[in-house]
């Protein structure tokens, strides 16, 4: 059961993870100063003015021509015209070429060195595709236009299950002291992604949602695709707001027992909002144990309609409990939920058509490709003409579900590049990550939004819109 539990865990943050400046005012500065010499003319030397006024007094005038008279011609220019050595305007001399050199570890005059992780799901039934063929076409695609101002980018590769801590450890030092990769760039869960960045330092570019306390432990060191999960949830309470549930009314707050810590910001979020909070609980229930986790969940649903809640706002993945124990309970309370996985619903049970559900999730990468949108589409041509492998898009439960991990790959190969080309010719650490901080706006797979600023380490800006369960196929869709 437990087992069975992990893999459910693993499904949700697999999706989770597939979905996905400064102000250039074009002004060209302010001028510099001009010195009260260089303001004031100088001075015209003195004239004789007698003289002049004398000439003037005795200069012929014109005589008025006789009516009918023609005006005397204007004499014709006979300025010589300007020679071609005069009309070629001397050539300016080309820039001197920039000189390349190994500037870091991992960095040659030619060549970048990366680490490339990613998970190995086959244990837990999960099908994600060949991994290394869907980065190694991104990186290609990035090598063929130029890869980082000259440079090509070399990978390393290493994959690890998702729950083994020795694994993906035993990686991150083959990587760095083995392989004295650049960064590394790749696809690790959770708090995994800390051997490279709090144990020895080095620079990730992650592309999993990272928990706010992971960032902050990477001290600068980390960034990742995704948005940033505070900032999710923001959106999510501004989408409900937007939709007529927040302003005025109750609101009893879900949480995770790993999301405990978020319950504080997310009770701000919704006061700003003009909601009030009744009770902000998270789950104590033994991981896996699902009997135990329903019944806490029944427990908040009675105390819930005891407080004449309005709504409940349930985040991350609480959500599928919140719905799970509204159902069960037969109540009529809104569920306001970024929880929109339909394995969370399906492998346990619930459904979403019984609830007065609001949930709110990005656009899916199949709406994207079918529109066009967001790079999806290339990213998808690029990996099946570069592997002839394909890729399964508007496929009902496809197997293998190679689509998110595609889009993964792209996505983590633009993020380094655009920070790394940002850099400049001389390439280290400390010249990425002041790049990353003046990065502003830039082009990302997937996301119709997406920046780095100071202090900013998730890139995506996309905001949250509101999802419809297709009961037919069991699924979230956008549009009603």
């Amino acid at each position: 059961m437990r087992r069975w539990i992990l893999a459910l865990v693993l499904a949700l943050a697999l999706v989770a993870a597939a979905c996905g400046g400064n102000d250039d005012t074009g002004s060209g500065g302010d001028a510099p100063p001009v010195s009260a010499e260089e303001a004031e003319p100088e001075a015209p030397e003195p004239q004789d003015t007698e003289s002049e006024e004398a000439e003037s007094e005795v200069e012929p005038q014109a005589p008025e021509p006789e009516e009918g008279e023609p005006e005397p011609a204007e004499p014709e220019d006979t300025e010589p015209e300007e020679t071609a050595a005069e009309e070629a305007a001397p050539e300016e001399p080309e820039p001197e070429p920039v000189v390349l050199t190994a500037s870091y570890r991992g960095v040659t005059e030619s060549e970048i060195k990366i680490g490339v992780g990613f998970v190995d799901v086959t244990e837990f039934g999960i099908d994600n595709g060949d991994h290394e063929a869907q980065w190694q076409a991104a990186i290609d695609r990035a090598n063929d236009a130029g890869g980082v101002n000259g440079r090509l980018l070399v990978p390393v590769f290493g994959q690890y299950s998702p729950v083994d801590d020795s694994a993906i450890e035993a990686v991150c030092v083959e990587f760095i002291e083995d392989e004295e990769v650049f960064a590394f760039v790749g696809f690790v869960l959770w708090d995994g992604v800390l051997c490279y960045t709090e144990l020895y330092g080095v620079l990730a570019v992650n592309t999993a949602e990272m928990a706010p306390d992971v960032l902050g432990r990477s001290g600068g060191l980390l960034f990742t695709t995704q948005g940033g999960l505070i900032e999710r949830i923001a959106s999510l309470v501004n989408a409900a707001k937007a939709d007529g549930l927040i302003d005025g009314r109750k609101i009893q707050i879900h949480a995770s027992n790993d999301d405990e810590s978020l319950l504080g910001p997310v009770q701000e979020l919704v006061e700003a909002a003009g909601g009030t909070v009744t009770r902000a609980v998270s789950g104590t229930a033994p991981p896996g144990d699902v009997p135990a986790g329903e019944a806490e969940v029944d427990v908040w649903i009675e105390r819930a309609e005891a407080d004449g809640v309005d709504a409940v706002l349930a985040f991350n993945t609480a959500g599928y409990g919140a719905v799970g124990g509204v159902e069960r309970a037969g109540s009529d309370l809104v569920v306001i939920t970024d929880s929109v996985s339909k394995a969370g619903y399906v492998e346990l049970g619930y459904d979403p058509s019984q609830v007065d559900l609001y949930a709110y999730g990005f656009p899916t990468l199949q709406d994207y490709y079918n529109a066009g949108e967001a790079g999806v589409r290339e990213c998808v041509e690029n990996y099946e003409t570069r592997s002839g492998n394909i890729v399964n898009v508007n496929v009902p439960n496809p197997r293998p579900n190679n689509l998110p991990p595609t889009i993964r790959s792209c996505r983590g190969v633009e993020l380094f590049v655009a920070i790394a080309t940002a850099a400049g010719p001389v390439l280290t650490q400390e010249s990425f990550l002041e790049a990353a901080r003046g990065l502003g706006s830039f082009d990302l797979t997937g996301t119709t939004s997406a920046s780095l600023g100071e202090g900013k380490y998730s890139a995506d800006n996309a905001p949250l819109v509101r999802l419809y369960w297709d009961s037919e196929n069991s699924e979230f869709v956008s549009g009603n």
